[in-house]
């Protein structure tokens, strides 16, 4: 099969001829062809978004060919770039990108507007795209007031407004939880199995290589690998081994170690975070630093030299590296524990806390209240989303995203969330919010 992307010795420079001059791009070599889902694969700073937006069009190689469909991309006019990133790729952000002050709705017939296509065309696309991801019922909400599942789920249909053949996915799950992510990559591989969308997909995160067809490893700018992968795949290949062996051979073991589990604890985390945390946590396996003191530096918050957790959190994850330290000597034993229960301590106190939350309570929510519920007490204890927008989201009626409580019993849920986290200016927000 003919490639439908093929690079021809790929260079990009940052700077270029300035002192702070980075080669970002060497001489990168690769084929994509139709109906394939690939990923970009290594660790930050490597060059993998840089080589998507080559793809893309939105950065130009200092020197070699990007060739598209038999055209070499870097010929192309202005007119020409901007109708081939309207239909022929979609891009899905980390961040999702959404303009905020338009509806979810808007956000996703707007790239349909560019092209001319007619208003009931594009209302017709966008409700069923939006139905396809399970977002119809947000179509009038605005993107803050979206949990960020839900908002890469708005993105993604956006994506997909002008049904591209491409879809490049930019970090596509780094901004969520384990449950949304995997929500998010079974969306990927839909579209690719069943739609015949052919899916690039950048990720640091081995076990969200799940799904693809083809893996393009990186480091320092090169592909140093590419391993293609049978209908039944695996990820036992990409686990810590590769991580020691491959990515990082100039680490010592505990370092590999530390990037190993900061990655898997800290999923859908930002990589500020991750790497503060991994930073921690290679003095704690030096003995450099006691469990106590660990312990505090993840409870700091992030601006004053900390991890930014929750007290509760902090303290479980010490208690839980301890223990798995002590029980898990070899690395690749440790990743393969961690990648299957990444976040066991923070989806059990979830748990316990959403029974806590409606302890007082004698009403019952269903599965999918309840999922809900979940979903945004895990981004409030992130501090994503603000103690009014909770509060909100709670009273907000399940057919419009939210979890479908009463107003009263919504009030008294986050006063009591706002006390377990020691936040009493979030109880005084709610409290102005509720009397306003």
């Amino acid at each position: 099969m003919e490639a439908i992307i093929k690079l021809e010795n790929v260079n990009f420079y940052y700077d270029k001829g300035k002192p702070t001059e980075v080669h970002a791009l060497k001489d990168v070599n690769l084929e994509i062809k139709a109906g394939e889902y690939i990923s970009f694969f290594g660790p930050s700073g490597c060059g993998k978004s840089t080589l998507l937006y080559i793809i893309a069009g939105v950065e130009r190689p200092d020197s070699g060919k990007v060739i598209v469909n038999g055209q070499d991309l870097m010929k192309f006019s202005s007119r020409e770039l901007a109708i081939y990133r309207q239909i022929g790729i979609g891009i899905i952000f980390q961040n999702f990108n959404l303009i905020p002050s338009i509806k979810n709705f808007d956000n996703v017939t707007l790239p349909m507007a560019f092209l001319g296509i007619s208003p009931k065309k594009r209302e017709q696309r966008a409700s069923e795209i939006m139905a396809r991801l399970g977002v119809a019922e947000l179509m009038d909400r605005y993107p803050f007031e979206l949990s960020g599942g839900q908002q890469q789920r708005v993105s993604i249909a956006r994506s997909l407004a002008n049904n591209p053949p491409v879809i490049l996915a930019d970090e596509p799950i780094g901004n969520l939880d384990s449950v949304n992510a995997n929500n998010v990559l079974d969306i990927l591989k839909e579209f690719n199995q069943r739609d015949g969308k052919s899916i690039i997909m950048v990720t640091h995160e081995a076990w969200s290589l799940k799904d693809v067809n083809k893996i393009f490893y990186m480091r320092d700018g090169a592909i140093t690998k590419i391993e293609e992968k049978g209908e039944k795949m695996a990820v036992k290949k990409v686990g810590a081994g590769y991580y020691h062996k491959n990515l990082f051979p100039e680490l010592p073991v505990i370092e590999a170690r530390a990037k190993v589990m900061a990655s898997l604890i800290l999923r859908g985390y930002s990589q500020e975070e991750i790497k503060r945390l991994e930073y921690f946590l290679s003095h704690y396996l030096r003995n450099q630093i006691d469990k106590e003191t660990f312990r505090m530096v993840l409870d700091r918050p992030y601006k004053e030299g900390g991890v930014g957790l929750w007290k509760q959190r902090a303290k479980k994850i010490a208690d839980y590296m301890e223990n798995i330290i002590k029980e898990e000597k070899e690395l690749e034993v440790l990743y393969k524990k961690l990648e299957r229960d990444p976040e066991t301590p923070l989806y059990e106190e979830v748990e316990k806390i959403q029974r806590w939350l409606l302890g007082d309570f004698t009403m019952k929510i269903t599965p999918l209240q309840a999922r809900r519920l979940n979903e945004i007490v895990m981004e409030r204890i992130r501090n994503i989303i603000l103690p009014e927008h909770f509060q909100k989201i709670l009273n907000l009626p399940k057919d419009e995203g939210g979890v479908g409580l009463k107003i009263r019993t919504s009030l008294k849920i986050t006063e009591k969330l706002e006390t377990l986290l020691g936040r009493e200016g979030g109880i005084e927000a709610i409290t102005k919010t509720a009397n306003a």
